[in-house]
């Protein structure tokens, strides 16, 4: 009995163990390992002699499996971009070290590998998702990207040589243009149009270099040699000759008074056509920045609205623009050709040497006063600025009624006034009755004050004030006087807001 009862225990024993391990071998079989790819990286038919990989992978949320998977795929192309671009990166800090202790050459291969940087992180062309493998234990979707290095450097390459093929024909075409000066324009457009793609040519087979470096062309060194050379040459038969504009003085926020104005020459002639940029060293302003030469060879261009600068003497200058139709184009190829240039100057005189001529007519019901509330005012605000206040102005370069208000004197009289003072603040303010019948003894009065400033050195209008105001009085005259107190003190503090917006940009 004791032998059966044993033998049942372990029967039973057997059975539970048996039922335990069943299922448990069963679930392995339903959850395989991950692929080699996912933990590593890379895959035995994919050798990085020919392949660059990468592997993304993203979290599937709320059974979204199509947003996990393209998630992935965005990170493992990521992933392939960022291998490129920690091998341009660490060959542009190799040559930034190479270069630091020299002056470099013409070509700025530093800032060639870092354009180069930036368009892998754009694009990367060629790279496909190769497979892709969902993780069930973890809910995972995770992505394998391949670029074919032999594919991708075989597009590069035909890519390059297209461009450099159309550098060779717009370098043909410069050539004949350069003889003729009534063409000769064109010739500088060419040559631009050819060093663009020579240099676009140059980026992409620094890209070539890494992804396949045995097709890289060792050919685009040499070529663009030679075209920096026929560039120098043709910007060297060019030459400017300033007519005016040169040694000008002005002040912040105003106008200088005269034009730049040049002529250009090629070969000793005057020369139509030519692309000419304008562009201050030193400062800011408004400036017409793209010009061309007219039949004659003349360039002339405005400048206003100066900005500060910190500086008495400034520069700006005009150079013959290789590439007119974008700006950052041109900056990029300034890296490799040295431009062609002439630079103007003109004063920018520090605050406190700015002088200042206050006139103000005021008038009381009619009667020009004596003592004027609103000139008193203006001078006592300025004079404690850093600004020259001229304390008193010839009489014979006075501006009276008719010339205020902008008489057919009035810019003769600024040109004079502009021998003692670089700003004018000139205006009147006028005291009218309003109404007399509500009481017999109060009388209304108004009044209005318009000042106008202006750039004495251009000649030109920087701001104005336009103020009005209701005042009362016992007396006819007593009315006009406080109304005119009262709109001194307004239109003062706006005359000084004016001002500081002017010349200091509060």
């Amino acid at each position: 009995m004791k032998t059966c009862m044993r033998s049942f225990f372990i029967l039973v024993l057997a059975t539970v163990v048996f039922s335990c391990a069943g299922p448990a071998k069963q679930a392995q079989r339903q959850t395989p390992a991950n692929p080699e790819w996912v933990d590593t990286g890379g895959i035995k038919q994919y050798p990085s002699d020919f392949f660059i990989t990468g592997v993304g992978g993203s979290d599937v949320k709320y059974g979204d499996t199509a947003a996990a998977q393209a998630e992935a795929d965005s990170k493992a192309m990521a992933q392939v971009a960022k291998q490129i671009e920690v091998i341009i990166q660490q060959i542009s800090s190799s040559y930034e070290r190479e270069v630091s202790t020299t002056s470099g050459g013409s070509l700025n291969q530093r800032d060639i590998w870092e354009k180069t940087a930036a368009y892998v992180k754009i694009k990367v062309e060629g790279v496909k998702i190769e497979t892709r493998h969902y993780d069930k234990i973890n809910n995972r979707m995770y992505s394998l990207a391949v670029l074919d290095r032999m594919a991708q450097g075989k597009m590069i390459s035909d890519e390059i040589e297209a461009l450099k093929s159309n550098a060779a024909v717009l370098i043909g075409e410069a050539e004949k243009s350069r003889s003729s000066i009534e063409k000769v324009h064109r010739s500088i457009a060419a040559y631009g149009l050819a060093l663009k793609k020579l240099l676009l040519a140059l980026r992409k087979n620094q890209y070539l270099g890494i992804i396949a470096p045995q097709m890289a062309h060792r050919d685009i060194p040499d070529i663009l040699s030679k075209l920096q050379a026929g560039i120098t040459d043709l910007m060297s038969r060019f030459t400017f000759q300033v007519l005016q504009g040169d040694h000008q003085k002005g002040i912040v926020g105003g106008n200088l008074p005269a034009p730049l104005q040049m002529k250009v020459y090629y070969q000793k002639t005057p020369v139509p056509s030519v692309p000419i940029t304008f562009d201050f060293v030193d400062g800011s302003g408004n400036i017409d920045r793209s010009a061309r030469s007219t039949r004659e060879g003349l360039v002339s261009t405005p400048v206003s609205n100066l900005g500060p600068t910190g500086k008495k003497i400034n520069k700006i200058r005009a150079l013959i623009n290789i590439y007119p139709s974008d700006p950052a184009i041109q900056k990029e190829l300034a890296a490799v050709i040295a431009p062609n240039s002439i630079e103007f100057t003109y004063e920018l005189p520090p605050v406190e040497e700015i002088r200042v001529a206050v006139h103000i007519n005021e008038y009381n019901l009619g009667y020009q006063q004596h003592d004027s509330y609103l000139q008193n005012k203006i001078v006592r605000s300025l004079s404690e600025s850093k600004l020259q206040v001229i304390k008193e102005i010839p009489r014979e370069i006075q501006l009276d009624d008719f010339d205020v208000r902008g008489g057919a004197r009035l810019g003769q009289k600024l040109r004079q006034l502009a021998a003692i003072a670089d700003i004018g603040i000139i205006g009147e303010m006028r005291a009218t009755l309003m109404d007399t019948s509500v009481s017999s003894s109060l009388i209304f009065a108004k009044a209005r004050a318009v000042v106008k400033i202006f750039d004495l050195g251009s000649n030109t209008e920087l701001g104005n004030v336009d103020l009005s105001i209701k005042g009362a009085g016992p007396d006819r005259d007593e009315a006009g006087r406080r109304t005119l107190e009262k709109l001194s003190g307004e239109a003062s503090r706006a005359v000084e807001r004016e001002i500081r917006r002017t010349l200091f940009g509060e």
